[in-house]
């Protein structure tokens, strides 16, 4: 077999009106139509939107309200054209145009004849063109792909049973995402000849030994024979090194058309593939190769496998009938922490290598060992799992299926079923064989009335799991994300059993109410919690275009545009004090909403992690986003630039770490402050097994004083994951110089360096006054920041504490993403920090705080 890409940046675009381009001659003028746009330049893959703005037809979507202006691009038809030449003698028995993701509907023409109509953005489209390609003698080979104008889909707003294509939704106007539909060849395309067999599917299947250190990998090919005869097959596997470590031949007879073969390998000693923070991600190559007589190379392909057992297993003490939401992998529990994933653009088409490892990378920092690929969307281009495969992150896969706000339960029409399941099939073969694939799900918030999730009754569920069960046997399947009796946990309703993997809250709900809730949370897996947090207010202005930035309220079209469903000006406005119109307050006001971030989604992961191991999993909502929102509930700004709450996160889902259960988050004097301490030893490795650990806490005044102090010593052995070990309690008292005061705790264990968190909390004047009100009106303080060596030290050299200190980048530097971030500095204290995406360079950074 033989491939000819055509792939690259030397297509052509043209742009129509409907029904425009069938015209080459006007009736009345006898001339030719020009088309309404180009041509262009244009690349493949990408979208027709990437075109434009290359030249400078359209903007940016970014900025200001502009996405409004390039709206019109689905009510045009648009054609790609490439002219290629392909040598004498190249073509073989058979000849394919593959085209591997066209979004959404058109026709293609080769040399002038047409080859294919098509429909659908998930299945690829492979073309018999043997009867007219040509190679060099006959001349250059011109492909025309037009694209009819865009179909309309139900975005957030609609009807998810009268869904009736397999289209990514949030494209149509999500909450993080305006109206921005892209059009065009998405994936990559290519011309391949072969003489007598084709790959049609290759499955390396491994089996781990009981023993968990022997193995056999099972090859499965489907081939596609043009004529019968013999092959032979060899089949091989390569260890990390690409060292080869296993290899068997054999003869295969075909017969013409589909023929299934396989074959069985066994390692007697194999490396387990293990998520992150459980040991290295092993990866193998599997590799098949078919040779004629002639030893000529047919067919071949290879791909990444690794060796390891999952499974999900019951929730500890979970009420009969429950799902199972334990990940077992090669025998051992683990939670899963992770996060929401999104696109990072809505040109999807547009996505590379680079933009997924530096994205991944950021989570992968953040300590998280699971995914979720989000219902509304895509299947991720194959970089995606590739970089999840070598890096231990598992992935839980949704199928695209989602909510609609006005009706949520799934379509079962013949129509949307075929298409659904025709592109549930093509995910399943193309995504099986990777490692850190951990599950597959229905979909994003499918449910009945009265907001009851879906299951296996219904027939569009069912027909997914029997898919799975057919072409991925042994995957788990999870019918919908959120899943059994309930979508949300409600308070009335913990203690009953009922709040099985729930999604929500997507607030902060308030001084007393938010702790009040998780401190009673009874959820056995939460595979979406969040809370909205303001992108910075550099932010802000850097995509502000005409309008302007304050106020952050209903009557601002630049928040209503970019993220009208997060916009916090009252709920900040209750919890901080009134926010004025006609006075500019951005820059605190952007410190109290990522702040509440930052605490709220803290609190919430922390307070799941103490009920391990009934609880089994916290998955954010949301990790990243696609379009440059003025709040949204992401921990990564569109660029990726974290905002506090990701390091807030990066300590919740560290191995081992000290986490305080609490009440509220605001005092007044007199009243009695009690932090319960719990020790956190994941897997129970991170603090061997009768090792003595200490935990200090301290509560410190604002000018640094210490006001109260307590040791505390747990073992935690392995296995036993959370360890209540003591409280420290404090009568809070008034501070003339600032309304609050900090507990921080530090874990230091024997021969490591000492762990140190920090937690804020508020001091009211009066029963009546905002609960956070003091946190506006900081004294200022005074830090250095210095370059040593290849860290940066920042130093607190003022009388007060420094809050929240945020470094970020300097102008257009590019995102920053460090071991921490946002620190709470008492007076004379001293922090090093190093950049984890780049090095941290002092003429790169600014940064900003409470009361910096």
């Amino acid at each position: 077999m033989k491939n000819h890409s055509l792939n690259g940046s030397d297509w052509t675009l043209t742009g129509w009106y409907r029904n425009q381009w069938k015209f080459t001659v006007s009736m009345e003028l006898g001339t030719a139509f020009p088309p309404a746009v180009g041509p262009l330049p244009a690349a493949v893959p990408g979208a027709v939107q990437a075109d434009l703005l290359r030249a400078g037809r359209i903007s940016d979507p970014n900025i200001g309200l502009r996405s409004l202006e390039s709206e019109w691009v689905g009510n045009r038809e648009w054609a790609f054209e490439k002219t290629f030449e392909l040598p004498d003698g190249w073509v073989e028995s058979r000849c394919e145009l593959v085209f591997e993701g066209l979004d959404y509907a058109g026709e293609i023409m080769l040399n002038g004849t047409k080859v294919a109509s098509f429909e659908g953005m998930f299945t690829p489209h492979i073309i018999d063109v043997t009867s007219c390609i040509r190679t060099a003698k006959d001349g250059p080979n011109h492909l025309y792909v037009l694209f009819y104008q865009t179909p309309e889909v139900d975005g957030q707003y609609g009807y998810t049973e009268r869904i009736d294509m397999v289209k990514s939704r949030f494209n149509y106007v999500w909450d993080w995402c305006p109206r921005i539909v892209p059009v065009g060849i998405w994936k990559g395309v290519g011309v391949r000849t072969y003489s007598q067999a084709k790959i049609v599917d290759f499955y390396p299947r491994t089996v781990p030994g009981e023993d968990l250190e022997s193995g056999e990998v099972d090859f499965n090919l489907k081939l596609d024979v043009l004529y019968a005869g013999n092959l032979l097959a060899e089949y091989e596997i390569a260890d990390a090194s690409g060292q080869c470590v296993a290899l068997e031949r054999a003869i295969v007879s075909l017969n013409g058309g589909i023929n299934a073969v396989g074959q069985s390998i066994r390692l007697d000693k194999t490396e387990l593939w293990w998520p992150a923070g459980l040991g290295a991600p092993y990866l193998y190559t599997a590799k098949v190769r078919l040779t004629d007589e002639s030893g000529r190379v047919q067919a071949e392909a290879e791909k990444k496998v690794g060796f390891r057992r999952i499974a999900m297993a019951a929730n500890d003490n979970g009420p009969a009938g429950a799902l199972p939401y334990t990940a077992v992998v090669n025998g051992r529990r683990i939670f899963l922490k992770g996060v929401n994933w999104v696109p990072i653009s809505p040109f999807y088409g547009t996505i590379e290598q680079r933009h997924y490892e530096a994205d991944l990378s950021t989570f992968k920092a953040m300590n998280i060992n699971v995914l979720r690929v989000w219902g509304g969307a895509i299947f991720e281009h194959e970089a995606f799992y590739d970089f999840c495969d070598a890096n231990g992150l598992l992935v839980w896969q949704d199928f695209l299926q989602s909510s609609s706000g006005i009706n949520n339960c799934p379509s079962s029409e013949e129509s949307f079923m075929n298409r659904l399941r025709q592109a549930a099939t093509h995910a399943i073969l193309e995504k099986r064989a990777h490692p850190s694939l951990l599950l597959w799900c229905g979909g994003n918030e499918l449910m009945w009335e009265g907001f009851v999730p879906v299951d296996e009754r219904h027939a569009n569920i069912a027909m997914l799991k029997r898919l799975v069960g057919e072409l991925d046997p042994g995957r788990p399947f999870l019918p919908a994300s959120a899943s059994g009796p309930r979508f949300t946990a409600e308070e009335r309703d913990f203690g009953k059993g009922v709040h099985h993997d729930v999604h929500g809250p997507w607030q902060y709900l308030g001084d007393t109410a938010h702790y009040a809730y998780f401190n009673r949370d009874d959820a056995l897996f939460r595979s979406e919690t969040g809370t909205p947090g303001m992108a910075s207010a550099d932010t802000l202005h850097k995509w502000k275009d005409e309008f302007t930035v304050w106020p952050p309220n209903r009557n601002n079209p630049y928040w209503v545009h970019r993220g009208a469903w997060w916009i916090q000006w009252d709920q900040l406005g209750e919890w901080f004090g009134p926010w004025s119109e006609s006075r500019d307050e951005l820059e605190i006001y952007a410190q109290a909403s990522r702040y509440l971030q930052w605490e709220s989604l803290r609190y919430a992961a922390e307070a799941v992690r103490r009920r391990e191991p009934a609880a089994s999993g916290f998955i954010v909502w949301m990790g990243n986003e696609p379009f440059a929102n003025c709040a949204n509930t992401s921990l990564v700004e569109y660029g990726g630039m974290p905002k506090p709450a990701y390091y807030a996160m990066k300590k919740a889902f560290s191995p081992r770490f000290v986490s305080a259960r609490y009440d509220k988050l605001s005092y007044r004097a007199g009243e009695r402050f009690v932090a319960e301490l719990y020790l956190h030893d994941e897997q129970g490795e991170a603090l061997p097994s009768g090792s003595g650990a200490v935990v200090s806490a301290s509560i410190y005044r604002f000018s640094g004083q210490l006001l109260a102090n307590r040791q505390l010593e747990g073992v935690v052995s392995a296995g036993s994951g959370v360890l209540s070990i003591g409280r420290i309690e404090w009568q809070v008292q008034a501070d003339a110089a600032a309304g609050v005061f900090l507990l921080r705790v530090e874990l230091a264990v024997s021969g490591q360096e000492p762990l140190r968190d920090d937690y804020l909390f508020a001091v009211a004047e009066n029963e009546g006054a905002p609960p956070l009100a003091s946190l506006r009106c900081l004294p200022s303080a005074e830090i250095a920041v210095r370059q040593v060596g290849d860290t940066i030290e920042v130093e607190n050299v003022g009388a007060v504490a420094a809050l929240g200190v945020f470094l970020k980048p300097k102008g257009d530097t590019g995102p920053i993403v460090l071991d921490r971030n946002y620190l709470m500095l008492l007076p004379g204290q001293r922090e090093s920090v190093s950049g984890l995406n780049r090095q941290a360079a002092l003429e790169d950074l600014a940064w900003e705080g409470f009361n910096l």
